[in-house]
């Protein structure tokens, strides 16, 4: 009997460490496998990281390469004034969208499978995962026309403002297409602004890409442009003030807003999604609006 005891008692000790063995691969199995070909959130982070700081030393440098170029062609006086029209631009800017792009960022930390089963327990119709990331980004796209309606508001009040500042300085008023140069940066600042919505599904899709390609060559554009103008100018003795750089103003907002477009138009269709402003229909809503109506005719 203590024999029989003792080989049992071992064949439990056997069986027990074969188990233990054998658990980890149990485990590792039951868990979900990545996708293939799909890299961590934390590496496109790290690659967009990279790209930005990469676009910012390259945008910082090329300026200071442009503005000491337009140093030969044009007055300090004017690099002056073209400092004035930056900053009256980065204000409207800032005024406008800033304070919604906080905002709109903070919508993507919702998780959708929380959103799921709230959608479970009400006992409406779940959404598939796809379409409910649609309607979620669909949702940041229309907040993001909010910002483009704030931007055209503070276009017209802040280009006053700084008007009416100038008054008591008649140097800068008498600047050759002065006027015409604060317009044509009113202009570029509000297609800026049209090009929100397209950032705002870049940084929610994390596609860094599309931003570094669309910001360095809008760059790029905007410092040809402001030079190659203002060199023809003077070569042609002619006097154009500051519109060289309104000029390369409109370049860049122009190209942004292009490249933003093209390439985040294929991410809208692949989607499911509108760039444009859309009423938000999920059919969770609809279940609790039929419910509602139900209740009612009881």
């Amino acid at each position: 009997m203590a024999r029989t005891h003792n080989f049992s008692a071992s064949l439990v000790r056997k069986s027990t460490s074969l188990m233990d063995l054998k658990s980890p691969d149990i485990a590792s199995a039951s868990r979900p496998a990545p996708a293939p070909g799909r890299p961590s959130l934390l590496s496109r982070s790290a690659e967009g990281a990279t790209f930005l700081i990469v676009l910012q030393v390259g945008s910082r440098a090329l300026t200071f390469v442009a503005n000491q170029l337009l140093l030969r062609y044009l007055s300090p006086e004017l690099l002056g004034i073209s400092t004035q029209l930056e900053v009256y631009s980065i204000s409207v800017l800032f005024f406008a969208r800033e304070s919604l792009r906080v905002a709109i960022q903070r919508q993507r930390d919702t998780n959708i499978e929380d959103e799921r089963n709230h959608q479970q327990h009400s006992g409406s119709k779940v959404e598939d995962e796809k379409s409910l990331a649609a309607r979620k980004t669909q949702e940041v796209v229309n907040l993001a026309y909010i910002s483009i309606s704030l931007g055209l508001f503070f276009v017209l009040v802040l280009a006053w403002a700084y008007l009416q500042s100038l008054g008591s300085n008649p140097s800068v008023l008498g600047t050759p297409y002065f006027r015409q140069s604060l317009q044509l940066y009113g202009f570029a600042t509000f297609l800026e602004l049209l090009a929100e919505p397209c950032f705002i599904v870049v940084q929610q899709k994390s596609e860094y890409r599309i931003r570094a390609a669309a910001e360095s060559f809008a760059t790029v554009s905007r410092c040809l442009m402001t030079c190659g103008s203002a060199i023809l100018a003077a070569r042609n003795g002619t006097n154009i003030g500051v519109l060289p750089f309104a000029l390369g103003q409109c370049t860049y907002g122009l190209l942004l807003l292009s490249v933003y477009y093209r390439s985040v138009s294929a991410i809208a269709t692949a989607g499911g999604f509108s760039l444009m402003a859309c009423p938000i229909r999920s059919r969770y809503h609809i279940a609790v609006s039929a419910s509602l109506v139900t209740k009612t005719d009881a």
